[in-house]
């Protein structure tokens, strides 16, 4: 990959430019809300896509959900490569979802494990033994599989979704004693697949069903009177921030979201997609008109930088092990590699380059992505 140049992220209120990470308990309705979403925002099935893997299919009810179903990791690699390579061509996708990566992480272990028996020459037989254990293989599958594969996508313009369950753990501080410890309601993930989402993606969100019970006295055997505890009361909760029991946040500024959202509605998109970009809107940083006096000149600086200073090797590999292509080009990199090219081979003085000019025109003026890869393609002959 390219290093590129620093520039000032603007930030745009779109629920379809975030990674969210939603886990909750059974049932709660995490795969009906993406459909809803997807629906909601874009009125057309097609522009999202939920990513059955492993054993885990919670789809087969749902109408109008756009899926395919992976059971292995070149499974996954392809679809990948399809994803980035064919956006534009053969789907117009703008939003998707991973139900579960709970299953998506025993997809890669498995190659974890392959790998690390190719790798070290020694037998492995799970992904607490592979390449040497303590570890290793868990931060293999988290740090060089899973993480480039979802910063890959997010950089190919994809919205993503991870779709997980939770479980009540003890939480640990470094140097507490055995006894010490907290619980608290989140991912079933191992921690270092946990990271591979939790650090990485813009909103961690867990959904709960709080639930009020009662007790009722009924008659039992012999007639003898016995109590029996029954639901009183359910309510469903996405929670948005944590608290002392519940994992969850977000890179939101402070009151841009409440605490947690109720789902007492069939169909909650339009209201989570409504709390989502609000939140978006109220983070933006809020520059006083002096500040934004001071700032305007220095922006508009380091945009146009960003826009034509780009250093290192672009042919550099390490996207999706090297079986993805790289995101697809733009008509301004393209006329960029072309003058750059030009530059390269000698400018008038290569006779392949003024043919160029004289048959295909300025290649500063070149607006259509086809003719400036026959152009780059002509140009090159003369690269001997």
């Amino acid at each position: 990959m390219a290093f590129k140049k620093p520039v000032v992220n603007k930030i745009t209120a779109d629920i379809s430019d975030l990674t969210i990470y939603l886990r909750s308990v059974k049932k709660f309705g995490k795969t009906t809300l993406f459909r809803d979403v997807v629906m909601e925002k874009y009125g057309d099935p097609e522009r999202g896509l939920l990513i059955g893997c492993g054993g885990e299919v919670g789809y087969s009810l749902l109408d109008n959900l756009n899926y395919t179903q992976i059971e292995s990791y070149q499974d996954l690699i392809e679809l990948g490569n399809w994803l980035v390579t064919k956006k534009g061509e053969e789907h117009n996708i703008e939003m998707i979802a991973f139900d579960t990566v709970d299953e998506l992480v025993l997809i890669c272990d498995r190659e974890t494990i392959a790998r690390s028996v190719e790798e070290t020459k020694k037998p492995c037989r799970s992904i607490k033994g592979a390449f040497g254990g303590f570890g290793s293989g868990q931060q293999y599958t988290a740090n060089n599989l899973i993480k480039p594969f979802m910063s890959t996508l997010k950089k190919n313009g994809f919205g993503i979704w991870a779709i997980a369950h939770t479980s009540m753990k003890t939480i640990k501080n470094k140097g507490d004693l055995e006894e010490d410890g907290y619980q608290m309601l989140t991912s079933n993930l191992e921690k270092n697949a946990e990271s591979a989402f939790g650090d990485i993606f813009d909103i961690t969100l867990t959904g709960v069903i709080d639930r009020t019970y009662n007790t009722k006295v009924k008659d039992g055997f012999g007639g003898k009177k016995v109590k029996e505890n029954f639901i009183d009361e359910e309510v469903r909760k996405l929670y948005f921030r944590g608290t002392s029991v519940i994992d969850a946040g977000g890179r939101f500024a402070d009151d841009a979201v409440p605490e947690y959202l109720v789902f007492d509605k069939k169909n909650m998109a339009a209201e989570f997609i409504k709390t989502v970009e609000e939140g978006i809107e109220k983070s933006k940083t809020d520059l006083t008109p002096v500040d934004k006096k001071k700032t305007k000149k220095v922006e508009e600086k380091v945009e146009v930088k960003a826009d034509t200073d780009e250093v290192g090797d672009p042919t550099d590999g390490g996207i999706f092990d090297d079986k993805i292509s790289e995101p697809t080009e733009d008509i301004e990199s393209l006329k960029k590699q072309i003058i750059e090219k030009c530059k390269e081979l000698g400018g008038t003085k290569n006779e392949n380059v003024m043919k160029a000019v004289k048959e295909l025109g300025n290649p500063n003026s070149l607006t259509d992505i086809d003719k400036a890869k026959e152009y780059l393609e002509f140009i090159s002959k003369g690269d001997n």
